[in-house]
This record gives C-alpha cells, sequence and structure tokens, in this order.
C-alpha cells in the first residue's frame, strides 16, 4: 500500500507542478487536486515516510 500511496503522490504532485495557468477562481480541479494531495502526505507519515520522500514528491531539489 505505501509504494501505491507513494507513486500516486507523485503523479499528482507532476499534475500540480504542470497546472496550466492563469487559474480562475471558479477552477475546481485544482483544489480537488491539492486536496488529495494533502490526504496522501497524511496517509504516508502515518506510515512514517521519511521527510525526504516527502520534498521529493513535493517538487524538491531531487524531483524528476
Amino acid at each position: 500500500m505505501n509504494a501505491w500511496l507513494e507513486k500516486r503522490l507523485a503523479e499528482i504532485s507532476e499534475e500540480i507542478r504542470r497546472y496550466p495557468g492563469p487559474i480562475a477562481r471558479c477552477d475546481e480541479h485544482l483544489p480537488a487536486l491539492l486536496e488529495e494531495r494533502a490526504r496522501l502526505l497524511s496517509q504516508i507519515e502515518e506510515q512514517g515516510c521519511s521527510a525526504e520522500a516527502l520534498w521529493v514528491n513535493d517538487g524538491g531539489c531531487n524531483a524528476a
């Protein structure tokens, strides 16, 4: 399950990074992505994921 969570987090983070702008106030997709990413991060933290892994999936310096 942890591998699935990390893979999904990477996918969501990549989609957020590539989200086209400008973003309209009425946009509902980006907030949903941000909420899902927050939920995934919370689940991963509960399982004891390292801070480095979280940083990479949040667009840190080691992100692909």
